[in-house]
């Protein structure tokens, strides 16, 4: 095994033992009491997420921004032209949209079979979603396999819903 691939497996580990930590308390932290009336509906879960998701969404934004404010800035990339920095960036947007894609999904899935009381999850996993999206950017700037943690912490819970999400549609 390579240096980077060490590097790569510490930040996805890390990544994992991050975000079950992370989940576990924010969840706990975020328990308010009683569910109040009205989170049964369909409706108003899918309202619930959907307000969450405009959170996650920001993180394309982000990256939609700085890229546009990188190429004016740069003569030779308006018309075109690249840099190390704004390939970062492009493949940056790219992975967020694919992620994004994939959360979205699953917490629109999540919040329609957990019970009222749990829907708060969606929050803590967009949480979870824009600390892995800023540490991925980050580290991609850094180098290479530094981009793993934040990877990580985006992918593997998103891959958790999907399974928990599975597993009570086929039960």
């Amino acid at each position: 095994m390579s240096n980077d691939q060490r590097k790569v497996l510490a930040g996805m580990a890390a990544a994992v033992v991050f975000s079950v930590a992370f989940f576990e308390v924010a969840f706990r932290m975020t328990n308010v009491g009683p569910t109040p009336p009205g989170m049964i509906e369909t409706s108003w879960r899918l309202e619930y997420a959907l307000k969450c998701e405009v959170f996650a969404a920001l993180c394309l934004v982000a990256g939609v921004a700085r890229l546009a404010n990188r190429r004016f800035f740069i003569p030779d990339a308006i018309e075109g032209g690249s840099s190390p920095s704004i390939d970062i960036d492009k493949r940056y947007l790219q992975n967020t949209l694919e992620q994004l894609v994939l959360a979205i999904v699953a917490h629109l899935a999540l919040v329609t079979i957990v019970a009222p009381e749990s829907i708060r999850a969606v929050a803590v996993l967009v949480m979870l979603f824009v600390i892995g999206r800023v540490t991925f950017w980050i580290g991609y700037h850094v180098s290479g396999p530094a981009r793993a943690f934040g990877f990580g912490t985006t992918f593997y819970p998103t891959v958790a819903v999907y399974a928990y999400v599975v597993s009570r549609i086929i039960a």
